[in-house]
């Protein structure tokens, strides 16, 4: 396997990892919700634990969640094996170790946090959620013994960011010597960003840079001073009707199990049939699908693919607060024979320390972003638009409506990455994978 195919893998089974496990946790909490507002878990005491533990997540100040893999190496390479993508000894060794943690801490109950608004009472332009400063929130990708790879936080509406570039490329068995050679040319606080040391940047700043990207014009492409159009909203009724729907199914297909004990700690057993779940699912959105923005064409029926048989995940409790929740991937491919299995965990924490601003931050200018923009896109020598095979072609207004109706990405993020080198098919899979 090559350098390029171990990267690729990594960051398709991260991604895999992601998604499939946040749509675990979201379904759980939905179907805990709508059981409680329905008045049926009162006699549902395993889905009553599991209800009462989501719900303890917003009445704290902070919230923590971490996902990793939960398995060897040797786990690894034998996943790899068993579903015929062979994930060499190295690979497997890098996922082992990875993680990627999630923070959130504010001033008050994070339920009681409002959507920023405008003037009119209408949701605010996205753009302003970077300076909100009622919420502080971190990223941070780590690797072997909690070394840092990359950390993005933003405290007060700044925000701040670094990565161990060199770090990274060793990961992934790359050298890093080539890195620094890569990144020569880019400005001295980038470079310094990518060599593991923090650096800012102001919201008003990105906000500055990203108009100059769009060459003066609004969000929606018309003439510079323009007003953006605000963000779609649901329908009067939409909302409620499809939380109705949502709750009903979930309901129907979702089954509980008390498990006992598992480590000192409460394990229930949460239970889907996954193709019949995606079959309701389905039905429950259709009928709203035009009223629900960036939706897109839903399909008519779910895929062939999709496996037809009862996937589980365990959520551990702690005293009644929510610990864990973990998926066995192996569930998702019946080619895979039993004993053989991948395990991934979301560890959750509740009232962890708030989100600080690191000390000693470099701060990053627009011209430090210009100058980065120009390298990326080839302007400088060589630049690294010129690594990755220079300019994108041009999207035409069909291209950009299509990348754009899945809801992963906005008009402008589409137009951006495509003058950032990116052709039609990588936004593509960009936009699947943020969906």
């Amino acid at each position: 396997m090559t350098t390029q195919q171990q990267e690729y893998l990594i960051n398709t089974v991260i991604r895999r990892t992601v998604r499939t496990t946040l749509v675990a946790a979201t379904c759980s909490t939905v179907l805990a919700a709508g059981l409680a507002a329905c008045g049926t878990v009162q006699q549902l005491s395993a889905a009553q634990k599991v209800s009462d533990a989501f719900g303890k997540l917003g009445d704290s100040k902070s919230f923590s969640a971490k996902l990793s893999v939960d398995a060897t190496a040797a786990q690894i390479e034998a996943f790899g094996a068993a579903t015929g993508d062979k994930i060499g000894a190295d690979s497997a060794a890098a996922l082992s170790t990875v993680s990627l943690a999630v923070s959130l801490s504010a001033d008050k109950p994070l339920k009681d946090l409002q959507s920023p608004k405008g003037a009119d009472g209408k949701p605010a332009d996205p753009d302003s959620l970077l300076g909100d400063k009622a919420l502080s929130f971190s990223y941070a990708l780590t690797g072997k013994g909690g070394k840092s790879l990359l950390e993005l936080r933003q405290v007060g509406g700044k925000t701040f960011a670094q990565a161990d570039l060199a770090g990274f490329a060793t990961l992934v068995g790359e050298d890093p010597s080539e890195v620094r050679e890569m990144t020569a040319d880019l400005p001295a606080s980038v470079r310094g960003a990518l060599a593991g040391k923090w650096v800012s940047l102001d919201a008003g700043t990105l906000q500055d840079f990203s108009k100059s990207l769009r060459g003066g014009r609004g969000a929606a492409g018309g003439k510079a001073g323009a007003t953006p159009s605000a963000p779609p909203t649901l329908a009067p009724g939409t909302e409620e009707n499809l939380l109705k729907s949502l709750k009903d199914v979930f309901s129907r297909d979702v089954s509980f199990e008390d498990k006992g004990k598992q480590d000192g700690k409460d394990r229930v057993t949460v239970s889907v049939p996954s193709r019949k779940l995606a079959e309701d699912l389905l039905k429950a959105f259709q009928p709203l699908a035009e009223e629900i923005p960036n939706l897109g064409k839903l399909p008519t029926a779910v895929p062939s693919d999709l496996p037809d048989r009862k996937l589980a995940m365990d959520v551990l409790l702690d005293h009644g607060a929510l610990s864990a929740v973990t998926f066995d991937l192996a569930q998702l491919d019946e080619k895979i024979a039993p004993g053989t299995s991948l395990p991934i965990k979301i560890a959750f924490g509740q009232d962890v320390p708030a989100v600080q601003a690191p000390a000693g931050a470099t701060e990053i200018t627009k011209a430090d972003l210009d100058s980065l923009f120009g390298e990326i896109s080839g302007g400088g020598r060589g630049g690294l638009g010129g690594d990755l095979g220079g300019p994108a072609e041009p999207l035409t207004d069909a291209q950009v409506k299509e990348l754009t109706q899945g809801g992963g990405l906005t008009e402008q993020q589409v137009r951006t990455y495509n003058k950032l080198g990116l052709g039609f098919e990588e936004i593509k899979e960009l936009a699947v994978a943020r969906v």
